[in-house]
């Protein structure tokens, strides 16, 4: 998982032309950051730490889809409980993570509207992937395949 999210932000890091981004006009303000700029070593120190966050999530989602007491709509219900206790923690870094290609895509002189898309692009990343991977079991089995 460290590797994806390392991975999302070194794409975005390295600005968007690959994607063809229609050109834009006139270019448009700034995005002001509000918070100091983030460093990469705090991404990194951040990623390790949702990491751990995460690894903690998958164990407590695969104990409830193995606990065969329960009904499919009884281990879905607990499944998702699981993961909305941890939506504080996984907003946090979302936001910080997605503050962050902000800030690159910005400082490597890409426009504001290239900016939101990028940040915008890790955030969808993550509510596409993140839980429905996780209420499926395809996250549990991708960190067990990149822990071989």
């Amino acid at each position: 998982m460290r590797r994806l999210i390392l991975s999302a932000v070194a794409v975005s890091a390295l600005g968007l032309s690959a994607l063809a981004l229609p050109a834009v006009a006139a270019p448009a303000a700034a995005v002001a950051v509000a918070q100091d700029p983030i460093t990469e070593a705090e991404v990194e120190e951040r990623a390790a730490a949702f990491e751990v966050t995460l690894e903690a999530l998958v164990a407590e989602i695969e104990a409830i889809r193995a606990d065969t007491s329960l009904t499919e709509e009884d281990r879905q219900a607990r499944m998702q409980a699981a993961i909305d206790r941890k939506k504080p923690e996984i907003d946090g870094f979302v936001a910080m993570l997605s503050g962050f290609v902000r800030q690159q895509t910005l400082d490597e002189g890409g426009t504001a509207e290239e900016a939101e898309m990028a940040a915008g692009m890790i955030e969808d990343m993550f509510v596409e992937m993140l839980v429905p991977g996780l209420l499926s079991g395809e996250l549990a089995a991708a960190m067990a395949a990149e822990g071989e």
